[in-house]
Order: structure tokens, then C-alpha cells, then sequence
């Protein structure tokens, strides 16, 4: 077992089956295997929790709280694990605020950047404005000579002064020359001279003179000889201020240069670049209709109904046509439907006479917006449109005028960041600061290229990226931040990757690796398999047949090994599916296609077929399918929806009855959601519970067997089958409820079984195990069959959604759409993005399958995959392309998998051709010792903290290194203000900008560079005595976990009778009734008195009345008529018997 190895002992989370192996540190290590089979299990929630968490324990409560709490693995012990760094596929950002730009921080160093470097134009003019000072005033009128000059200044006249009294202030400050005069202004004489003649020491006092008085301004004219006047003038200004068009502008700082600061942010859209409007497209979302059957939705409900009258009204005055399809209508006619007549002024004065519009009608709505019902209606026909006042840039107008080079910041934000990456690359400051913030930018943007991003544009919305995009922006801040010895997990980066551009993402991993850190990564693809130092296979199967370790070695060994992946590897199976050979007869054509990069694009897709659209990342591939194909289909539909993207025509959409789109988005994060509930098959067997004979006998319905609602869930935990506990700065706790211990239902309902077999227990089924259970109940047996068609046979009907996997989420998606949509149904057309993430070898084939079943169902399919088994089998290829960003957007092929791999000049041909070659190719042996062995030390280069002399140290890593030396000779700066603040800080990079605002990583130390320096943690003294609260128990927390386990576990006495204090509902009291006393007669008391001293008879007559015959004074049934005199001076306990039960 190496020394340096992470060293793993009885694993046990979720289906690890007691777990034991050594992972080799330094090395690149991928762990694959069949969807389920526990490889986010090991790697993310034993690994990479147990990593994280020991390193995080090591910051105080306060900033652990902020930070991601990772779950203690269930594992017997972890050894050798260095700190842990997770780049995964979740996009936690869900706010259109962020994007790429503050995702990777370029945001902030670019706003540093222009506030520090950029140059002002003026609004006006388009001239740059900089500030003048009297030497650049003199050195621009040297290039006249010979010309005769007349310097002066401007002189406001204040309101409350005449003019004659302003010159008289001015005579007696020496100035007695008036140049002009114009209203409100003096245009004073200071100096006349000309340049040739005059001494340098006159003309600079002369503009300083002019300066001061003229408030920073002076204005000089040449003067001409003759009757021919020049008016020509040059104006010059010390403030930032244009002096040609009399502007004045603030200085820039860097907030100025954000949308999400107040002071940068367009004060219309708050710096969100759209504003909530109508949109016509919901208005009028059916164009093939007329204005006389109905075009104008809103208006055929009753309650606007004479809108259409008022419509028809003034169209047959104005000649509009009524019976021609609104798409049919020119565009003066659809403007006269939709923004009214232009002479409008107000409803008072224009209406009626004058036709008021869509818009203005609901402009009037909006002032009744007060009411529920119109608010209502209001967001029926809102969506977003880009902003009038900023055009979509986020940013106050001024910020657009500072620019570098000539260009503004949002600029450079609408180009692909490999286009940013040259301007920068090309640009020169000097500046030292400015330089500073250049160089962070060159290396942030050089990373995003270097990982196959560039593509994206910086404006990109974060919520916008697939989970492959996301992985890989983190994965450039893992190279950004240059740490050793850190164990770095990865989840399948090579996901929205094309083959082509795998050998990018392969060789950053490589880089992390010789920088002397571990990789742990999850991946199916098999460039990367082939390119790690080890493989660990995890299997057999899925679910609880997985959970092992089938094979951990050499990749190249892997090819000979009889487990499922290695049979894939070594092409003795294939996921590839039989092709439907004949030619399609029906078409689907979008016609010139040009939102984003797509360059005037016309697709034909195949219906009845599987078609995938392939290309490289940023090709334009989800911009065709979900910007513009899937909101043009819902429109032609009449459906409503956000204005597609740019195109010309749709031909052959009455082909198909409708669209499904089928995407990456989570399907939910409520642990109330299950594989049954999502395919309609928990309906069905709660259904047949109901009609059992003990449902029958206490008319339990469908909704008693609900765990969501209904009576038939347990009380005390709400039918969640846990209880969560929140325990502050620790990881949340989920205990099993104590009540129905965990199984989510009353015992009593529970009792109604179908063939043995309680409601929970059917739950507790895996979905095979159900499927022969329900063989005999066609409809459920329906519902269940697609989830075993994708392969998920393995799951538990009851399982939570969201601990599904990410390629689990995906097919349980496609089987909730084979359970809607079976034979015979109208033709669907079904939109999938990357169906393949997440899924083995197999799981590509069980998909291909399911596939093939919608297909000869009569629906089609257009799918956007990299996955080469996926292209292969399709029957039709669209291949986008040739490159990403502005040089993509175009159709390089189409045709079959044949015809694409024939083409010469297909990135998707090539990758195909070269991937048939590879089953033939002979295994490759790879060199032993081909990762570089690096200096094992920390080496420190020209420190110049505090009194450090610009030295250079180096530090053995795994060494006992003491430093020494006498007091203020620099030995805290070395130890904490460098090595332990920049170890720390390089850590803290890795985690999101919120977590860091509250942990206050320490500042960049004054050095020039830090080599082999892993994440690092202080144990200092104290530098000051803690208050008299501060004890041992509060320094070493052991106060806050004592108060913790007090207030979560501790139970509550009676400070008198010393009997403990429990909350109960009604519904907790009856299920212990029914617990406890089942078979019995218990009687119901209602506590009127306690502990009271009186004679009552009032109270027995009030009961008397009400129809009772007894009260139960201090423990005895006491009859109410008569009833007896008890004494009055003795305290009294007094209960209403309200009834027998008999408990069943």
C-alpha cells in the first residue's frame, strides 16, 4: 500500500457494500460504472464530504455556517485525506444577476480595470474628454506659431448679480476686457499673444490665471486681421468636463462599472437589462386566426368583450381587414391592432373617436391593478423585454462612455471570451496597478480558453449554462488557484464536450495532477478513461446490486477484464441500436435561422426519425433547438410563450400534434417526490389499497394512503418518515420518526394490505420486484414498465427523487414521458439536451432502446449529444459548426452516420471515424513514471512583507521545519502573514464569492510568487486575553456543542412535580391512543378545574344543562343532579367525561 495513499475502510454510504481500498495520491484516477452503481456515493459524499469537512472544521463556527456542511460519511475510518476541492456539474445560481462574468470574478477585475485605465468620450461629441492642465494647454498651441491668440475664461452671471455689477468686480480684480457677451455669460480677456514670440513662463501664468478665475476653464480664439471674423474657438477644461459641449461627468470608480451596485446600475431595469411588459406574443399568440374569430386573446372573455366590438368598430372605419389572418397583415396594420392610432393624447380627450390599441388597453388595466382578478390577468400576458432605457447593457449611460481602446466594458462582454482573450492579450498600460488587475484578467481568460470555453460571452447568464459549462468555469478556478496537495473530484467533465476538444479538458486535469494533487474522477467517456493513471469500476449493476469494486488497475488491463465496461471498452459489446434505413417522406424545415451565431441557418428534420444535432461546444446547437425551434413549434401551436429567436419560416408543423422538451433542469428538490408519484403509477396502486376490505370497512379512500395529505400519514412527521433537525454550525440531522419509525403511515392504516403486502411495504419495492408484484393490474403495470424500459429497474418505488444520480434523473424523465405517451397516440415531436449525462456504456443502450420505442410509436425525435454510440445510431445527422462562438453557426453536414464520416472536414466525421478505428486499434502500454516528479518543497520567491528583505525560501513539504530568530526579525510575517494567509486563501478561491465575504481570507501577501503550497492551518497564541466570559469550554467549543446537545436532546421538568414537559397535537394524542390501548374503552375527560378551592354547583348545573350526567372531581365520577356538596376550602381538580371510546 503506497505511503501517501488515501486510505478508505468500510464505506457504507447509501449502497457501498463495506468498502475497503487504498487510492494512490498524485495520481489521476476515474471511477466508472453503470448509472446507480455508487460512484457519486464513494467519491462526493465519502471522499470529498470527509476531505471538506476536516478542513472546514478547522475555521470558527461563525464562518463554518456560510460554508457547504458536508454530511459525516458513514465509513469506519479515512485516512490520508489531504483537504478536498469539488468541481461538480450543479449551477446553484438561479438569479439573472449573475453571469459568466461575476461567475469567474472577471467582472470585478474589469471594473478595476476601466476605473483605473479606461478614457472618458463625451456624449456629445464622441471626443475624449481628459483634463487639461496649463503645460498640455501650451504644448497643443505650439502647433500654431504664427497664429495671433486671444486667451480668455467664461464668467457665469449669478441671478442675483446684473451684469454691470460683475464687471465692476472683475475691473477691480485687473481684468477690464470683455472678448463676447451672450446671455448669462462673459467671455473675459485674460492674455493676447502669439506662440512664436511669446515666453513660455507668460503663456503658462496666463492659462493658470485663466484657470482659476474661469472655474477650471479657458477658452483661447485666434484672432484674425480684416473684415473676416473666424468664430472658430478651442476650448479646454481642468475638470472632467468636455469644454466643447459644456458636459460635465463624474469620475470613475468601480462600482460605476457593475449592475449589481446602486451606482452603476440602470436606474429603469435595476441593472437586470430587461423590464417585466406585455407581450404581444402571448396577446396574439394563435396568427393564423383573424381579428374577427379571436386573434386578440384577452379580449374574448366576457369581461373585456367589448374591446372586440371596439376592435371590429373602428377596423371597418379604418379598413382594416377582419377576415385576413393576423400573420397575413402588413406591418402598419398589425402596428394600428397593437400600439393604436398615433394622434391618442388620453382617454379623456381622445376616446371615444380615436382607436386605442392593445398596449393602452393595457396601460388602463395596469391602473386597476389593485384588484386580485386583473393582477391576475395582468401576468397572463407579461413577460420579459429588453430595457428601452439601457438597451440591455445593465449599466447607467455614463458607464459606456469610459472605454479602453476603444472599447466600452459592455463591449467586451457581448464578444466570446477567446475574442477578449486577444484584445487583452494586444493590450499595453502603463500603469503598475492597472497592470496588476491586466495580468489576473489574461490568466482567468487564458483558463477559460484552455478548457474549451471560449466561445461563451461574459453577458451570459449563469442559469443559462448546461452543468458540463458550469463544471468547467469551476475547474479553471481550481487552476487559477495553484494549490498542492489537494484532492480535487471531479463529475464527468467531459459532459457538452465534443470529442475534438477533449484533449483540453484531459490535459488541465494532467497539469492539477503534476502539480502533485490527487484527482478523483466520475466519468464514462472513454478519451478520459484511457488518459487516467487508474480506473476503479464500480458494479455489477445498478442499486443494490452495486455498491463493489469490480476492477481497480491500469486502464490498459481493463480491456481484458470480464466486467460490462470492460466488455464496452474492448468492443466485444456495443451500445449502438439497429437504424432505421429508409427514407423519411415527412419534413420539418425551419427556414433562416440567426439568433446568436446561427448564421442564417436552414435545417430539414426528418420526422419519424431520430435526429441528433452534433457539433463542437458553442456551434449553436441549443440555440437552434431551444431558442428558436421549440418557441416557434409552441407558437404555431397557439401555445404561449417567450418570443422565439430570430428566423424566417416554419414549414410542417402541423405534422406534428405537439412539442416536448426534455432537459438538464432538475426535476425537483422535494423529498415527497418519488419514481411512482412521477410516472402515475402511486395514483393507480393507492387506488387499488382503497377498494380492499379493510379500506372498505373504515372507508378509507384513495387520499388515506397519501403520505402528502389526508388523515391516513403519520402526525408526528407529516408523512416525511423523518424528522429534520437543524443543529446550526453543524450538518443538519434527519432522524427516523419515532412514531411510525420511519415508514410514513398510522399503524392503523397500515393493517389494509393487498396480498400481504401494506402501502409501505409496495413503497419499499424495487420497481422489478413491483412489476411482478402488480403482474395481474394492467394499469399500474402500464405506469411501471417505462422505468423498467430505461433501465431503472433497480430503484425503490418510495425513493426520494432527489438522491437520484444525474443520468437517473434524466431517464426517470424519459419514462414519465413513455408512461403519457404510448401507441397510438397523435405524433409528439420530443426535444432531448445531452440525454447520455450520467450514463454508462449500458445505460447509452437501454436509452437507445427507449428511443427506438417512441419512435415506432410514430413520434420523432431531435436530440443535441456528443456521445459517439448516440450519433451512431441516429438516422439522421445535423452537424453544426465549423467552430464555436462567431465562427460557428452554420450547417457543415447533414445526412446519415455514413455520409457524416465521409465528409473531410466534419470535427463529428472525424470523431466517428476515429472511434470505429479504436475497437480494432491494439492496446496501447503506457510508459511507467510518466508523471514528473516536482520539487517536494514550498518555495518562496522574493518575499517583501513588512521587513522582509525580497528573500527567497524554500520549505520541505511532510518536514518538522522550525523557524527561529530574534523578536521583529520577520519569523510571524514568514510563517502566518505568508505561508498560512496565502495557503488559506488559495483554498478559500475555490468556494463561491458569498461564502468568502464572511470568512475574511487574509490579503495578498508582497511577494512575488509561492510554489507547492497546499492548503494550510494556523494554531497561534492568542494575541489578547478573552472577557470574563470566555472560558476553556467556550475557546475550545466544546461550550456550544454541550448547548447544542442540551437544547436538541435535553427534556424539559416541571420545576415542581419534576415531570417532563412534550408538546402534543391532536393527531399525536390519537396515535398513541390507538398505539396503546387498542381493544379497550377509554373514557375522554376535559380539565375544567385544577387545583382550585370553590363548591362548583354553578358548574355541575351548566353541565347538567349541556346533557351531561357526571363530573370526575379529585379522581371520582360525582353525579350532577344532585350534586353533592364537596368542601369548599379544599383545592379541587374538576373533568368533563365527553365520552367512551371503544379503540379498534
Amino acid at each position: 500500500m503506497p505511503g501517501d495513499a488515501i486510505v478508505i475502510r468500510g464505506a457504507r454510504q447509501n449502497n457501498l457494500k463495506n468498502l475497503t481500498l487504498a487510492i494512490p495520491g498524485g495520481e489521476l484516477v476515474v471511477v466508472t460504472g453503470v448509472s446507480g452503481s455508487g460512484k457519486s456515493s464513494l467519491v462526493f459524499d465519502t471522499l470529498y464530504a470527509e476531505g471538506q469537512r476536516r478542513y472546514v472544521e478547522t475555521f470558527s463556527p461563525y464562518a463554518r455556517q456560510f460554508l457547504d456542511r458536508m454530511d459525516r460519511p458513514q465509513v469506519d475510518a479515512v485516512e490520508g485525506i489531504p483537504p478536498a476541492i469539488a468541481i461538480d456539474q450543479t449551477n446553484p445560481v438561479r438569479t439573472s444577476r449573475s453571469t459568466v462574468g461575476t461567475m469567474t470574478e472577471l467582472n470585478d477585475h474589469l471594473k478595476l480595470l476601466f476605473a483605473r485605465a479606461a478614457r472618458l468620450h463625451c456624449r456629445g461629441c464622441g471626443k475624449p474628454v481628459v483634463r487639461d492642465t496649463p503645460q498640455s494647454i501650451y504644448e497643443s498651441l505650439l502647433q500654431v506659431p504664427s497664429q495671433r491668440l486671444v486667451i480668455s475664461f467664461p464668467v457665469n452671471i449669478p441671478k442675483n448679480f446684473t451684469e454691470k455689477e460683475v464687471e465692476q468686480l472683475l475691473q477691480r480684480q485687473g481684468y477690464t476686457r470683455i472678448h463676447a457677451r451672450s446671455k448669462g455669460r462673459l467671455e473675459v480677456i485674460q492674455d493676447r499673444i502669439r506662440m512664436s514670440s511669446a515666453e513660455r513662463a507668460r503663456v503658462i501664468e496666463a492659462l493658470e490665471s485663466a484657470l482659476r478665475v474661469g472655474q477650471g476653464r479657458v477658452n483661447v480664439y485666434p484672432e484674425k486681421s480684416g473684415s473676416d471674423p473666424d468664430f472658430s474657438v478651442w476650448r479646454y477644461s481642468s475638470g472632467l468636463h468636455c469644454a466643447d459641449c459644456d458636459i460635465h461627468y463624474s469620475e470613475a470608480t468601480p462600482a460605476a462599472f457593475s449592475f449589481n451596485s446602486p451606482l452603476g446600475a440602470c436606474e429603469t431595469c435595476r441593472g437586470f437589462g430587461r423590464v417585466i411588459g406585455v407581450d404581444f406574443g402571448l396577446v396574439v399568440p394563435d396568427e393564423a386566426k383573424t381579428l374577427r374569430q379571436g386573434a386578440v386573446r384577452p379580449w374574448q372573455s366576457p369581461s373585456f368583450r367589448e374591446c372586440q366590438d371596439d376592435l371590429v368598430k373602428y377596423a371597418k372605419k379604418r379598413g382594416i381587414p377582419l377576415d385576413l389572418p393576423f400573420n397575413q397583415l402588413n406591418s402598419f396594420q398589425k402596428n394600428w391592432v397593437l400600439e393604436g392610432e398615433a394622434d391618442w393624447q388620453s382617454w379623456r380627450k381622445s376616446w371615444p373617436g380615436t382607436w386605442y390599441g392593445v398596449r393602452r388597453f393595457f396601460k388602463w388595466l395596469e391602473t386597476k391593478a389593485y384588484k386580485m382578478h386583473i393582477r391576475v390577468l395582468l401576468s397572463k400576458y407579461r413577460a420579459y423585454t429588453e430595457c428601452g432605457a439601457c438597451h440591455g447593457t445593465r449599466l447607467k449611460p455614463d458607464a459606456l462612455l469610459w472605454k479602453l481602446d476603444g472599447r466600452s466594458i459592455h463591449e467586451l462582454m457581448l464578444l466570446p471570451v477567446s475574442r477578449v482573450n486577444g484584445f487583452f492579450q494586444s493590450l499595453n498600460i502603463d500603469d503598475e496597478a492597472a497592470d496588476l488587475v491586466l495580468r489576473e484578467i489574461r490568466t482567468r481568460l487564458g483558463y477559460l480558453c484552455e478548457v474549451g470555453l471560449g466561445y461563451l460571452t461574459l453577458d451570459r447568464q449563469s442559469r443559462t449554462l448546461s452543468g458540463g459549462e458550469v463544471q468547467r468555469i469551476n475547474l479553471t478556478t481550481a487552476l487559477g488557484t495553484s494549490l498542492v496537495n489537494t484532492l480535487f473530484v471531479l463529475d464527468e467533465p467531459s459532459i457538452g464536450l465534443h470529442p475534438r476538444d477533449m484533449g483540453r479538458v484531459i490535459g488541465v486535469m494532467q497539469r492539477l495532477r503534476d502539480a502533485g494533487n490527487s484527482l478523483v474522477v466520475v466519468e464514462h467517456d472513454p478519451q478520459i478513461m484511457f488518459a487516467a493513471d487508474r480506473i476503479l469500476d464500480m458494479g455489477p449493476g445498478p442499486g443494490e446490486r452495486g455498491g463493489e469494486i469490480v476492477f481497480f488497475g491500469a486502464p490498459e488491463k481493463l480491456k481484458a477484464e470480464a466486467s460490462l465496461t470492460g466488455e464496452y471498452l474492448s468492443g466485444r459489446r456495443q451500445a449502438t441500436h439497429a437504424r432505421n434505413e429508409a427514407p423519411a417522406s415527412k419534413f420539418l424545415q425551419l427556414l433562416g435561422a440567426a439568433e446568436h451565431n446561427l448564421k442564417n441557418l436552414d435545417v430539414r428534420i426528418p420526422l419519424g426519425r431520430l435526429v441528433c444535432v452534433s457539433g463542437v461546444s458553442g456551434s449553436g446547437k441549443s440555440t437552434l433547438m431551444q431558442n428558436v425551434l421549440y418557441p416557434a413549434l409552441l407558437r404555431a401551436k397557439g401555445r404561449p410563450t417567450e418570443a422565439p429567436g430570430a428566423y424566417r419560416e416554419l414549414k410542417g408543423a402541423e405534422l406534428v400534434s405537439e412539442v416536448v422538451l426534455v432537459d438538464q433542469s432538475p426535476i425537483g428538490k422535494t423529498t415527497r417526490s418519488n419514481p411512482a408519484s412521477y410516472v402515475g403509477a402511486f395514483d393507480c396502486i393507492r387506488d387499488l389499497f382503497s377498494r380492499t376490505e379493510v379500506s372498505k370497512e373504515r372507508r378509507y379512500t384513495a387520499g388515506t394512503f397519501s403520505f402528502n395529505s389526508g388523515n391516513g400519514r403519520c402526525p408526528s412527521c407529516g408523512g416525511n418518515g423523518f424528522e429534520h433537525v437543524e443543529m446550526q454550525f453543524l450538518s443538519d440531522v434527519y432522524l427516523r420518526c419515532p412514531d411510525c419509525d420511519g415508514r410514513r403511515y398510522r399503524a392503523e392504516v397500515l393493517e389494509a394490505t393487498l396480498r400481504g403486502k401494506s402501502i409501505a411495504d409496495v413503497l419499499d419495492l424495487t420497481v422489478s420486484e413491483a412489476a411482478s408484484f402488480f403482474k395481474n393490474e394492467p394499469k399500474v403495470l402500464g405506469k411501471l414498465t417505462p422505468l423498467v424500459d430505461v433501465g431503472l429497474e433497480y430503484l425503490r418505488l418510495g425513493q426520494p427523487v432527489p438522491t437520484l444520480s444525474g443520468g437517473e434523473a434524466q431517464r426517470l424523465k424519459l419514462a414519465g414521458h413513455l408512461a403519457e405517451k404510448k401507441m397510438g397516440s397523435d405524433p409528439i415531436l420530443f426535444l432531448f439536451d445531452e440525454p447520455t449525462t450520467g450514463l454508462h456504456f449500458d445505460d447509452v443502450a437501454k436509452l437507445l432502446r427507449a428511443f427506438r420505442q417512441l419512435l415506432q410509436a410514430g413520434h420523432s425525435l431531435v436530440v443535441i449529444e456528443h456521445n459517439l454510440d448516440v450519433i451512431r445510431s441516429s438516422d439522421w445527422i445535423l452537424d453544426l459548426g465549423p467552430e464555436g462562438g462567431d465562427a460557428g453557426g452554420e450547417l457543415v453536414c447533414e445526412g446519415t452516420p455514413a455520409q457524416v464520416m465521409a465528409h473531410p472536414s466534419s470535427p463529428t466525421g472525424k470523431a466517428l471515424r476515429d472511434y470505429e478505428k479504436a475497437f480494432t486499434r491494439p492496446v496501447e502500454q503506457k510508459e511507467s513514471g510518466s508523471v514528473p516528479v516536482l520539487s517536494n518543497a514550498i518555495r518562496i520567491h522574493n518575499a517583501r512583507e513588512h521587513n522582509l528583505k525580497s528573500i527567497d525560501v524554500e520549505i520541505p513539504r511532510g518536514r518538522f521545519t522550525v523557524v527561529t530568530g530574534v523578536s521583529g526579525s520577520g519569523k510571524s510575517t514568514l510563517a502566518f502573514d505568508i505561508l498560512f494567509a496565502e495557503g488559506q486563501r488559495r483554498y478559500l478561491e475555490s468556494l463561491n464569492a458569498y461564502a468568502r465575504q464572511f470568512v475574511q481570507a487574509a490579503s495578498r501577501p508582497d511577494v512575488d510568487a509561492i510554489f507547492g503550497i497546499p492548503p494550510t492551518v494556523a494554531i497561534e497564541q492568542r494575541t489578547s486575553r478573552g472577557g470574563r466570559k470566555s472560558t476553556v469550554g467556550t475557546l475550545t467549543e466544546v461550550h456550544h456543542f454541550l448547548r447544542l446537545l442540551f437544547v436538541k436532546l435535553g427534556t424539559q421538568y416541571c420545576p415542581d412535580c419534576e415531570v417532563p414537559i412534550e408538546p402534543q397535537s391532536e393527531e399525536a394524542i390519537a396515535a398513541r391512543i390507538l398505539r396503546e390501548y387498542r381493544g379497550e374503552t377509554v373514557v375522554m375527560l376535559a380539565p375544567l378545574v385544577v387545583n382550585r378551592k370553590g363548591v362548583y354547583t354553578e358548574l355541575a348545573r351548566w353541565a347538567a344543562a349541556k346533557g351531561y350526567t357526571q363530573l370526575r372531581v379529585d379522581g371520582k365520577l360525582l353525579p350532577v343532579r344532585p350534586f353533592p356538596r364537596i368542601d369548599r376550602f379544599k383545592e379541587h381538580s374538576i373533568e368533563l367525561p365527553v365520552g367512551y371510546v371503544k379503540v379498534s
